[in-house]
């Protein structure tokens, strides 16, 4: 496999598989599409190809909600180099004629009519049950993901936790089920060896090529996934995964996901998190952890909420109710500001007719005062959403439901809300009391720092150590001030996407040159969730300091066009990182025969949005035209080979 020596520097492309296009793949990138992706490359003087994850999602078309920690999507299997292909030759070739040609990427469509054709192989195929036992000696978590995908395709791709029965099983009724399902779960080990057949003989031509393949890692999982169905000891169920709120989202983001119970996982060794790492170091030399932030401290919210604005940070800067007491906050004042209270004409007078409803579904009564808090029923925003109300009365409920300064842990333990400054009960405190109050938020705040940085430094040494892998880290958002001292210490690369490479603290915000990046990070223009190169340039207005960072001037600040694009790669690849990964329609953009007409279209994703266009992108030129193209691989190798000179 090709590695990464220490001081060396290599040049890559990022691309979602989902987005690559060949002659023979039917609407989707596949597997096979990576050999001739490979052979580009090497004619292009590129080092690395960078995918998106590529577990198994079902039908959900973003490759960051998976199925299994481990499983790769069988959507990326090539029909045609299967054994057995014969047996659908014909409906295959009329799903390539369907598909193939589509400028966007369908996923659910390509998988319905995939699946329906590898059942049909599968179904004339001599593979066994002996070849599946042989096949799971040193894959553990194959068959709690047959077994749950079985059964999952059974109730109709319900959530596990819908399900009438299965819902928490045992090892020893897994193993029953296993054998129970016979052909049903052996369906979905055949197409696992399959997709590790087809995915290995690629990484085995990417090697001869001299290129590397580049993973990447999500710190989280989908709830409804066989990882979590069967080991719920190693999540929180009750918590939710996101990012707190701020000046652009001011009810923070709730991801959906379960957060990690890191306790339970390092009594097991963090058997589960080797296990992942060492299956992806099969196929990959270098991954990306997504969100590494997380594994320092990660913004979790009670799952009975649907935002995230009552979410805190695990670990927990906890205040406890001695120091509470200490500022003169006894029981009761403790209560008023850990549990929100309304005033009764308040509801009154907000909620006119539907008051006497929403008192008696949702609120009590203190006794003897006009005065009310939530009724024990209601556990969470989601139990507001449940009640039969107007718009105006649920957008009232929920924003008293949310007006508290503490949120109480247990009967001893606090924190502050993310908005704690903006709330009834802090509004009441006296100028002491509130200088007091947040003098001990502050100090509890860098307390936890110290748990943050054990916890980060404790979590990604197991990772540096377990795999012979290039970890790179996604370190973007707030980041604790922790942080990038843990990835240098341990020699992991953290990522400088250029437009928000500043130094925020200067007057000006000015952009850090990119040949001052350290030795130890990942270069890019672009990532997956952002604007592409060319959309970011027409929408921004001023690209005089992006310009200055490339070690380019005020005249080449022109109109977007494949000259302009040649100059700011060239820039690009000045950086000092030791990974420059640009994405595949940042590289296309040197030459007008690849381009999207709508710039729009080449944008793979934009986060907290669900619509059609996410996770859609389709490469314009097919990989044959693109390798056919000699002369843009010339303009492309001449400024990679920039890159390799001393």
């Amino acid at each position: 496999m090709p590695d990464f020596p220490p001081g060396s520097k290599a040049t890559g492309v990022a691309v979602p598989l989902s987005s690559l296009r060949s002659a023979s793949s039917f609407g989707i990138g596949e597997f096979a599409d990576l050999a001739l992706l490979g052979q580009w490359c090497k004619d292009c003087g590129l080092d690395l190809i960078q995918l998106l994850p590529i577990n198994d999602t079902g039908y959900e078309p973003s490759p960051y909600s998976a199925l299994s920690a481990y499983a790769l999507h069988p959507v990326y299997l090539r029909l045609s180099e299967l054994a057995g292909y014969q047996v659908v030759f014909q409906e295959a070739e009329a799903l390539r004629d369907k598909l193939g040609g589509l400028a966007r990427v369908n996923h659910k469509e390509v998988w319905g009519a995939k699946q329906a054709l590898l059942r049909k192989v599968f179904d004339q195929s001599k593979f066994s049950l002996e070849s599946a036992e042989l096949w799971l000696v040193d894959r553990p978590w194959g068959r709690v993901y047959a077994v749950f995908s079985a059964l999952r395709e059974r109730y109709q791709r319900a959530g596990w936790q819908s399900w009438p029965e299965h819902r928490n099983p045992t090892t020893r009724q897994i193993a029953d089920l296993w054998n129970d399902l016979g052909a049903e779960a052996i369906f979905h080990i055949w197409m696992q060896t399959e997709c590790e057949r087809q995915l290995a003989a690629c990484v085995l031509e990417l090697k001869k090529a001299g290129v590397a393949l580049k993973g990447d890692i999500p710190i989280l999982l989908n709830e409804d996934s066989a990882d979590v169905w069967a080991h719920p000891e190693f999540f929180d169920l009750s918590l939710r995964a996101g990012s707190p709120p701020d000046e652009m989202n001011p009810d923070g983001q709730n991801w959906g996901f379960p957060v990690y119970n890191w306790a339970n996982l390092e009594k097991d060794g963090y058997n589960w998190w080797k296990q992942r790492l060492n299956h992806a170091a099969r196929f990959y030399q270098a991954y990306r952890i997504d969100h590494v932030l997380g594994f320092f401290r990660i913004w979790a919210t009670p799952a009975a909420n649907y935002s995230a604005q009552l979410g805190l940070y695990q670990p927990t800067p906890c205040l406890t109710s001695q120091q509470l007491g200490h500022l003169g906050f006894d029981t009761g004042r403790i209560v008023w500001m850990s549990e929100p209270h309304v005033f009764g004409m308040e509801v009154r007078e907000r909620l006119g007719q539907e008051a006497p409803f929403v008192i008696e579904k949702a609120l009590t009564q203190i006794p003897g005062e006009d005065l009310y808090r939530f009724s024990p029923s209601i556990s969470g925003e989601k139990d507001l959403q449940k009640l039969t109300l107007s718009d105006n009365a649920r957008s009232n409920l929920v924003h008293w439901f949310r007006n508290r300064t503490l949120l109480r842990l247990d009967d001893n333990n606090y924190t502050a809300t993310a908005h704690y400054y903006s709330t009834r009960a802090y509004d009441s405190l006296g100028n002491e009391e509130r200088w007091s109050f947040e003098r001990l938020v502050h100090e509890t705040s860098e307390n936890v720092q110290k748990v943050w940085e054990d916890q980060g430094r404790r979590l990604l040494s197991l990772m540096q150590e377990t795999t012979p892998m290039l970890v790179c880290a996604e370190d973007l958002g707030t980041i604790p001030a922790c942080v990038p001292g843990v990835l240098t210490e341990l020699g992991i690369l953290s990522l400088r996407i250029v437009r928000w490479a500043r130094d925020w603290n200067l007057p000006g915000q000015p952009y850090i040159p990119v040949n001052q990046y350290p030795e130890l990070s990942v270069c890019t223009p672009s990532v997956h969730d952002t604007s592409t190169l060319r959309q970011w340039w027409d929408e921004e207005r001023s690209h005089h300091g992006f310009l200055q960072a490339l070690g380019l001037g005020p005249q080449d600040d022109a109109p977007f066009s494949p000259a302009l694009a040649r100059k700011l790669i060239a820039g690009l690849l000045t950086t000092r990182s030791r990974l420059c990964v640009l994405l595949l329609p940042d590289l296309l953009a040197l030459d007008d025969r690849f381009l999207a007409t709508d710039p729009a279209l080449e944008r793979v994703n934009t986060p907290g949005t669900v619509d059609g266009a996410n996770w859609a992108y389709r490469m314009k030129p097919y990989l044959e035209e693109l390798s056919a193209a000699k002369d843009f691989s010339q303009v492309l190798f001449q400024l990679t080979s920039q890159r390799k000179s001393p």
